[in-house]
């Protein structure tokens, strides 16, 4: 029976601290900070969609390669039968030996057209457009901005990934805390990063376009935050 009563007492403590939390804010309960909610569907919705039409494209070292494979092999295809190295039906590469998967002018042209496909097939892409991409990127930055100065202006306790990388707002100039923090929650939104303790979440692979692009993305607001800890005379922050 006690047991029972002090469960229902809790649960009461519960529903009047949540009730004081809405009352403070306003009369709603304002999401967390990387909540995806309606204020933000549409925009995470659309990037999504273009992230998935950058994972089909190559990364600008992948199709430099294949463009310079295919210029190497079409050289040698143009060349008199009696002027490439094993002559009439081989096509050398390289200085020494004749590479084994385009020993002949048949394997060589098969191999041109297959890269060429890849690059066409690349630079199809698909998903939103640029526009659509800018204007959603604009919408999390600022609903990002928003949601930070709201937090602080409420004196609210910020969450863990957060603190992790950003700390506490320094004083008296906390203009560079805010700018990391707001590039910290923007990309999370952007990416969808839910890791509740690594604030960018693992670090990304440069497998695809996509990848790549975040790839850089993630080092320039490592490197950023590392220069945050810097200023802050704190060991260096290393993700």
């Amino acid at each position: 029976m006690n047991e029972a009563i002090d469960q229902l007492q809790q649960q009461i403590t519960d529903v009047r601290e949540q009730l004081a939390a809405i009352v403070q804010r306003g009369g709603r309960l304002r999401p967390g900070l990387d909540d995806v909610n309606e204020d933000l569907a549409d925009a995470v919705k659309t990037l999504a969609q273009a992230h998935d039409a950058e994972r089909r494209q190559l990364t600008a070292d992948q199709a430099n390669a294949l463009r310079k494979r295919i210029a190497e092999v079409q050289t040698q295809l143009a060349k008199p039968g009696s002027r490439r190295q094993g002559g009439d039906g081989y096509i050398n590469l390289t200085p020494k030996q004749v590479q084994a998967k385009w020993a002949t002018v048949e394997a060589a042209q098969r191999m041109i057209e297959s890269d060429q496909q890849k690059l066409e097939e690349a630079n199809l892409g698909g998903g939103p457009d640029k526009d659509q991409v800018a204007a959603a990127k604009a919408r999390i930055s600022v609903v990002a901005k928003q949601r930070l100065n709201d937090a602080l202006a409420a004196n609210e306790s910020l969450p863990l990934w957060l603190t992790s990388a950003v700390g506490s707002p320094p004083r008296p100039d906390p203009e560079p805390w805010l700018k990391a923090a707001h590039n910290v929650l923007v990309y999370r939104l952007e990416h969808g990063v839910s890791d509740p303790l690594l604030p960018l979440g693992g670090k990304p692979s440069g497998d695809d376009a996509y990848g790549s692009r975040r790839a850089g993305e993630w080092k320039k607001i490592a490197e950023e935050l590392n220069k945050l800890h810097g200023l802050a005379g704190k060991s260096e922050y290393k993700l």
